[in-house]
């Protein structure tokens, strides 16, 4: 649970500008109308104060709400470059912002205290009402609209990887995370006949019986025809456990009525091949099916009658990341004991530790990792423990390089601001950010040299060749040695087919996945080589609710 979730819901209707007027900012210059008598808390103070007090407390470094104030008013030039906010005369405790329109000055109100979220949303929502009195532009501006604009401006002078959700595309990225209540189908997207092309294997409605092939053709009774595939699938959505009506008619004309009880859906993003004796896993982003389709799929091969698996390759390359707990799960089942990833922020909830649990699934079975510059986030959390801990070799290129974890917090307009609230730091004590995961076996340069395979074995040979620093212990490697570590193997958003040969060479060659596997010294305990960071006793376990989210 959020931990601003006592604010209540803003309702839809839309703000009324009455309660607003130039004298209501605050203190002001004295040509400035004195404020209404009484005034109510409008619904987009209500929002930014939830706003201001997560990064408040949440924030990975401290930001004065008067910087959020001008930064997120000054925004709002976006939507009408005609009305420009901008800090005006005064410091400290006189401090002001002064708005212009059309090059004229609407007027200068001194800006509230630089840690009060309340007064600092009431002054901003104040700014957004005078804002709106003054420019047709903004005055025609729907809310969700204005507020995005808004966001914007606060999240943009956060860090790049801060930012704020409308409701609409929230709930996207909920469904894309967590899951949504559904009933398990894919519609054509090319037309409205809303026919449904696939049915998720032992979903809903493949139990109840229908099929491919199968058109909508009404829900709950509503006839779908003239309305919209979005409308289609709004409707087919629900909470979870609900019931819903929905006719389909098949091949010659027969309708056929089914009440579906919805169930939580989280669409796949990993697939599984086989190469022979070798499962290859790509994981597009980690939601919360990640880590049970892969035990699943090596659970299936391990148990084969007259199998044999003789390794395993985890390809995330292209991988922007996704949740924290499921990139520490996944390491999980390869890893019999040892540090997986430990987080380091402002707050000291984001002090955590997390460490294998001692029930790997496949603890001997060799591994090889392909990354390469598109690898970010909970992917490079991945391939980082993985090579410290000396359980793969890694293959490909040098990776993002994305070190922060972000925590999602719902807000009261259904939207969602994501911020970032912590440093990641991999087992052997590097911090990933800037520096991300550089490969065993470098293949960044090898994409169209017709040689690729033969260096890239000659390269896992003997990763310590001149040329290539691969085997530098990282603990060890200061900035210097990092820069040097990138230039060498600099990250590549290309997915070579060399990648993958080299994966295959290494897993059906022990001997040449030995030495591979030896180039970098396992780490065994957290690496305390950051300034600042706690000791692994000092940390706490995870919290589960508070978790990275998609780059």
């Amino acid at each position: 649970m959020s931990i601003l979730s006592w604010l209540p819901v803003r309702p839809h209707a839309m703000r009324a500008l009455a309660i607003v007027t130039l004298g209501a900012l605050g203190a002001c210059t004295p040509h400035a109308a004195d404020p209404p008598a009484a005034t109510t808390p409008s619904d987009d103070a209500r929002l930014f104060a939830q706003a201001f007090t997560a990064i408040h407390q949440l924030y990975i470094r401290p930001v004065s709400d008067r910087t959020l104030v001008v930064d997120g008013a000054a925004h709002l030039s976006a939507l009408d470059p005609n009305f420009v906010a901008r800090p005006g005369p005064g410091v400290g405790s006189t401090a002001t912002l002064q708005l212009n329109y059309q090059g004229q000055k609407v007027g200068s109100y001194v800006l509230p205290g630089a840690t009060d979220a309340k007064d600092s949303a009431k002054f901003l929502a104040r700014v957004i009402g005078v804002a709106r009195q003054v420019s047709p532009l903004l005055a025609a501006a729907s809310d969700d609209v204005v507020d995005h604009a808004v966001f914007n401006g606060i999240t943009g002078g956060l860090d790049r990887f801060s930012r704020y959700s409308p409701p609409a595309l929230a709930r996207e990225l909920r469904d894309a995370r967590d899951g949504y209540g559904g009933i398990g189908i894919t519609l054509d997207s090319s037309n409205d006949e809303f026919l449904i092309t696939a049915v998720t294997p032992r979903g809903p409605a493949e139990r109840v019986g229908i099929r491919p092939g199968d058109r909508i053709t009404a829900i709950n009774g509503v006839a779908t025809a003239r309305h919209s595939r979005a409308w289609v699938i709004e409707r087919l959505r629900g909470a979870v456990g609900s019931l819903i009506q929905v006719a389909v008619a098949r091949a010659g004309g027969q309708i056929h009525d089914f009440r579906i009880d919805r169930a939580r859906l989280v669409r796949p993003t990993t697939t599984v091949s086989h190469d022979g004796d070798i499962l290859v896993f790509h994981i597009a982003t980690f939601n919360e099916t990640t880590t049970a389709l892969v035990a699943a799929a090596v659970k299936q091969a391990m148990a084969t009658p007259g199998g044999r698996l003789s390794g395993i390759v985890l390809d995330l390359r292209g991988d922007p990341g996704g949740l924290l707990g499921q990139a520490v799960s996944l390491d999980d089942l390869f890893i019999k004991s040892g540090p997986i990833i430990a987080t380091l922020g402002r707050n000291p909830a984001s002090h955590q530790y997390f460490a294998a649990t001692g029930h790997a699934i496949a603890r001997n079975l060799p591994i090889v990792v392909l990354i390469n510059g598109g690898s970010a986030s909970a992917s490079e959390i991945t391939a980082a423990a993985l090579q410290d801990i000396g359980r793969a070799v890694v293959v490909g290129s040098a990776s993002y390089g994305k070190g922060t974890v972000q925590t999602a917090l719902p807000l009261v307009n259904g939207g969602e601001l994501t911020i970032t609230w912590a440093r990641l730091i991999a087992p052997s004590g590097y911090l990933l950010q800037s520096h991300g995961v550089v490969p065993t076996v470098c293949t960044s340069d090898l994409a169209n040299n017709p040689q690729a395979l033969d260096i890239a074995l000659q390269r896992a040979q003997a990763p310590a060749s001149p040329g290539f620093r691969a085997a530098s212990p990282r603990a060890a490697v200061d900035e210097a040695g990092w820069e040097e570590l990138r230039r060498a193997c600099p990250a590549d958003p290309a997915s070579p087919a060399v990648d993958l040969a080299v994966a295959e060479k290494l897993l059906n060659d022990p001997a040449l996945y030995a030495t591979a596997l030896r180039a970098l010294p396992p780490a065994t305990a957290l690496v305390r080589s950051i300034p600042g960071a706690p000791s692994a006793r000092s940390l706490t376990r995870p919290r589960a609710a508070l978790s990275s989210e998609l780059r």
